[in-house]
This record gives structure tokens, sequence and C-alpha cells, in this order.
């Protein structure tokens, strides 16, 4: 009766094990193939002119490009790198409020044909900058950034506000 007993433990035990491998290798496969969210629209190629005035990020943050190459940004998202000492290191912060100025540059990528443009934020009075891609469409262009740790998938979009926004300053 023994060995009856202990072959339905040590089988249950082995159902058991399987199970948790197979649950487990599944669970690693979906991690794998999760796919992140993806940038707005398709790589964008946009003039200095059509970034001047007023964009919006999902959690009600600003930032206002002048034609100057001034901006002024308020609880804005980005991945903000601080430059201080001996390279960059990632900001812990998601949103970042101040003031700067800012550049483009447009470039096309290798082995592709479609021109992007990059805009690079650096806030005054520290050595803090963010970058952001252009993404969306032609008539709808959008400001773009992954946040934080890449496998975390954060997401950071900026919308073009109307054109009565008014500049920084």
């Amino acid at each position: 009766m023994e060995i009856a007993r202990l072959g339905r433990v040590l089988g249950t035990s082995l159902v058991s094990g399987v199970l948790c491998a197979l649950l487990s290798g599944c669970y690693s496969l979906a991690a794998v193939i999760h796919d992140p969210p993806q940038p707005p629209g398709t790589p964008q190629a946009i003039t200095d002119g059509h970034l001047v005035g007023t964009w919006r990020d999902e959690a009600g943050g600003s930032v206002t490009f002048a034609a100057s190459g001034a901006f002024a940004a308020k609880k804005i998202c980005g991945d903000f790198a601080d430059w201080a000492g001996d390279g960059p290191r990632l900001s812990v912060a998601q949103s970042k409020t101040g003031n700067g100025t800012w550049e483009t540059m447009t470039w096309t990528p290798p082995n592709e044909s479609v021109p992007k443009t990059e805009v690079t934020l650096r806030f005054s009075n520290s050595e803090m900058s963010a970058e952001y891609e252009t993404g969306g469409s032609s008539r709808s262009p959008k400001l773009w950034v992954y946040m934080g740790d890449l496998d975390d998938y954060d997401l950071c979009t900026l919308t073009r506000q109307s054109s009565l926004s008014s500049p920084a300053g």
C-alpha cells in the first residue's frame, strides 16, 4: 500500500512540476513577444517653423517653442539626461519644468529612404537635456520618446496645439 501511495504522490508532484514549467514557459514567451506601444504614425521630416508653437502631452504637460530657438516647458514628459560629470545619466523624473534652447537635426537613417527629424531640448542653468523623435503625419505631426527603462515601454507623445498658441520668449 505504501508503494502505491508513494507512486501517487510522486505522480502528482511530477504533473505539478510539468504544469508549472509549461505555465512559466508560456509566460516567458508572452513577455518576449509582447508588442511595445508603437510611436505615432511614421517618421516625419519637419521644419523648425512647423515646431514653433505649443505642444501638449497626455498628462497636460506642455512645451512652447519660439522661432528664436528658445522654449518654455511646464511638466513636460520625456526621457531626461543629466550631462554633468563623466557622462549622461538618465534622470529619475519623467516630467520637467524649465526654459532653455531647442534645435533640430533632420537625417536619413542607414538603409532607409525616409528622412526624420529629431528635436533636442537643452535646459538653462543645468546640464539636463531631452531628445524627441518626430512621427504622426505631415498634417498632424507628433513628438515622441520612450521614457525610462526600454523594457517598460513607457511612451511619451506630444501633440501640436492650434497655431493660436503664443510662442515662448
